[in-house]
């Protein structure tokens, strides 16, 4: 905004203007004569025109239009945008000023479901009742037009940049009251406002900014003319891109819908880009608030109808600055489903961004954007400004948010527990990913953003190890913190369905984890705090809940048995459990000599065992069971020898099976 000049102030002007078309009094011998009040803006001493023009070299043109008009309704609180393309050209009889003839041709209009607080006034466009100053915001809209008209309430402001509201002096704004100040005498004028006005001639419910489009290329202002279908091809430019939704969805958070619509007479409206935001939930903690964004964008082009859908995480952080004593808002912005848009998007200028990306793994990236901006803060590197706003911590509680967004047993967002995985940073992956970037000398830009998460890993790692995070299998643990929960590292399978059954049936906070999330924890969280699941852990829970055993199946049990002695053959482990697998399909307990009964094993293959009737299956280890396990079973250490130090053969003289066939008598330690 530029400073305001003593010479504006702001006056009120009685107009006279000669109405032959209004003569009601059937009297033709001299016209009628009526004042209409409107409160104008003198100028300021220098050109007004020569700081517009000079206003409009300092922002970018083109596609910015629509940004602008996106902030402004951010900046205004609005939820819902609707624009117009009116191909309708109005009566220039009863206007402010005759010259203002070409302005009541075809515009764009653009409408917001707020009105303008009198700062608002004042702020954005520079308005007051009694002075004006020049507002950057206004004036950048004269890229498209040389005439703003601005609605909001009751209040009307028209301002021109070429100085010609009156023919006494310069003045470039008049404000009229259409409650109180009587504006028949400017009847055409006013009559492109109509259609808002329908509900209440006096009171529009909102705020309106209509741009009557540039007529001729010899304007004082500006020499660039656009027609409808330019600015149409410029909104469907602006909207074809993930980058322009992005944009919406960390700037302009209040907007939720937005509607553009051509037409000629307001009785037919065709509507050719809509933009539906819907929250599906909203998770709220003390220092952030993370929203599952649900998009649906609609179009029509050449008479085809599309219509596209896609998913976002919005998460938004709160802290206090200490180095800057003030308060930011770290936002992060995560597509989940994004549009299928053309690979010829339209692409954002840098410029024009007002936020930042990092590639958090090989298929994700997340968006993220600090209010105040970076620049306010050091000029150290990304990664110290990032570790300054906390960006790590930001990002624990994103992911902690997200977890409480999925609950796995009743969750209705379809998003599961492998998502917060895969969004904990994979170190090697990262490693990979940057050594192929040097490898294959990748853009600059790339290898930059892989560094900057590559050394803020462990941060962020440090951060995750802090919250609760963890989703535990067993009923009723659900989220469990880093120092309670029980890893259960086995590779998918029987084996690892078994022991979370297991462990979980003794109400043990059993978590299952991607080897990357026991990667990071194990090399920057308290390593303390790590409880991995071990034989020992199993062996342990099993004495304590000799039950759960009897609720096995024999596969169950087989594949537990498996776990504990391949991973760690010690007797010890297995005593007293009822464990031992017979040929028979059943299992006996393990057990010391003192109390135990002779059980066989067989050299050969089984079917040896055919030898024997079924009814002595019992007393011979199965032999159907993993070789590797098998011979594990058969070895010294899982039997007891005779004083001689010699095996026990206990078969009676008369057996027809050679010695050699049963090697030793297994008797459990």
């Amino acid at each position: 905004m530029m400073p305001e000049s003593n010479a504006s102030k702001a006056m009120t002007f009685e107009s006279p203007v000669t109405l032959t078309n209004l003569n009601t009094s059937g009297d033709d011998s001299s016209p009628n004569v009526q004042y209409a009040k409107m409160r104008i803006i003198s100028s300021p001493v220098f050109q007004l025109r020569d700081i517009i023009r000079a206003l409009l070299t300092s922002v970018p043109p083109s596609c910015d239009l629509i940004s602008t008009f996106l902030t402004y309704g951010q900046s205004l609180g609005a939820s819902t945008i609707h624009g117009y393309l009116v191909d309708r050209c109005y009566e220039t009889q009863t206007l402010i000023n005759d010259e203002f003839s070409s302005y009541q041709g075809v515009a764009l209009c653009i409408t917001y479901d707020a009105q303008l607080s009198e700062q608002q006034w004042e702020d954005v466009f520079g308005i007051h009742e009694s002075t004006s100053t020049i507002s950057k915001t206004a004036s950048s809209f004269f890229h498209l037009t040389d005439f703003l008209c601005i609605l909001s309430g009751s209040r009307v402001v028209y301002y021109d940049p070429n100085e010609r509201m009156t023919n006494d002096e310069r003045a470039y704004v008049s404000i009229f009251d259409l409650e109180n100040d009587d504006i028949e005498m400017f009847q055409d004028q006013f009559s492109p406002l109509d259609y808002f006005l329908l509900k209440s001639k006096t009171f529009y419910n909102g705020t309106l900014i209509r741009l009557p489009l540039r007529q001729t290329s010899t304007t004082q202002i500006a020499s660039h003319i656009q027609n409808l279908d330019d600015i149409k091809q410029q909104i469907l430019r602006y909207f074809i891109s993930n980058e322009s939704f992005t944009e919406l969805l960390l700037n302009q958070t209040n907007i939720n819908n937005i509607e553009f619509d051509y037409t000629k007479d307001f009785q037919s409206l065709t509507r050719f880009l809509s933009i539906d935001k819907r929250i599906l939930t909203t998770i709220h903690d003390a220092q952030s608030t993370t929203q599952l964004i649900h998009m649906t964008l609609s179009k029509q082009i050449d008479e085809i109808k599309t219509s596209d859908v896609s998913r976002w995480l919005l998460s938004i952080y709160n802290d206090y600055n200490e180095s800057d004593k003030r308060d930011i808002q770290l936002k992060l912005l995560l597509p989940l489903t994004p549009f299928s848009l053309s690979p010829e998007a339209f692409i954002l200028s840098s410029l024009s961004r007002n936020y930042q990306s990092i590639q958090i793994t090989a298929a994700r990236i997340l968006y993220y954007c600090i209010i105040p901006s970076l620049n306010t803060f050091c000029k150290d590197d990304i990664c110290t400004q990032l570790r300054q706003i906390q960006f790590p911590k930001a990002y624990a509680l994103f992911l902690k948010d997200l977890s409480r967004l999925i609950k796995p047993s009743t969750t209705t967002s379809n998003l599961t527990i492998d998502l917060i995985w895969e969004l904990m940073p994979d170190i090697d992956e990262h490693q990979r990913l940057l050594n192929d970037n040097q490898k294959y000398s990748l853009l600059q830009p790339q290898q930059q953003f892989l560094k900057i998460i590559n050394h803020l890993i462990p941060d962020m790692w440090a951060e995750i190890g802090k919250q609760e995070l963890f989703y535990s299998v067993t009923d009723g643990w659900g989220y469990v913190a880093i120092e309670d929960m029980i890893i259960n590292n086995v590779q998918s399978g029987s084996i690892q369905d078994v022991l979370t059954y297991v462990f979980s049936e003794a109400n043990a906070p059993i978590v299952i984890l991607p080897s990357h999330v026991i990667n990071g924890l194990c090399k920057y969280s308290n390593k303390h705090y790590l409880q991995v699941m071990t034989p020992f852990h199993a062996s342990e829970l099993l004495s304590k809940n000799v039950s759960i055993l009897t609720r096995l199946t024999y596969e169950q049990k087989i594949s537990l048995l498996t776990y504990i002695i391949l991973n760690d053959p010690d007797p010890g482990l297995v005593l007293e459990l009822q464990l031992l697998p017979l040929a028979n399909n059943e299992f006996i307990t393990f057990q010391k000599k003192s109390s135990s009964s002779n059980i066989y094993i067989l050299d050969y293959q089984s079917n040896y065992l055919k030898l024997f009737n079924e009814r002595q299956y019992d007393q011979f280890l199965s032999p159907f069971i993993d070789k590797k396990l098998y011979e594990i079973l058969s070895s010294q250490n899982f039997q007891v020898e005779l004083i001689e130090r010699r095996p026990q053969l206990a078969l009676h003289a008369t057996t027809t099976l050679p010695i050699a066939a049963l090697r030793r008598c297994f008797f459990p330690k």
